[in-house]
């Protein structure tokens, strides 16, 4: 009885495991240009030009650029927080 509750135990960690690894991860970390950005956040294309990326604590605290490029790389994490926290507003 101990031998098989100890194999169900190991045999449920492996199929967790599995599919932890299966499923699509929602954490992000490091950088999206402004289109993966799009994308990951989910926040329209509208929205993202006209409220958040104007806001200039927003621009101050998570866009960067290499020097000499135009493209914009956004930190995901903290920016998509920063979101949820200051500029959307409950319903």
């Amino acid at each position: 009885m101990v031998n098989i509750q100890l194999e169900l135990n190991s045999l449920e960690e492996t199929i967790t495991e599995v599919i932890k690894k299966a499923l699509p991860s929602q954490e992000y970390v490091g950088f999206a240009d402004t289109d993966e950005f799009q994308r990951i956040s989910g926040i329209s294309d509208a929205d993202l030009k006209k409220k958040v990326y104007p806001n200039a604590e927003f621009k101050k605290r998570f866009i960067r650029r290499f020097p000499g490029s135009r493209k914009r790389y956004i930190k995901i994490k903290p920016a998509i927080d920063y979101i949820w926290d200051y500029l959307l507003e409950g319903e």
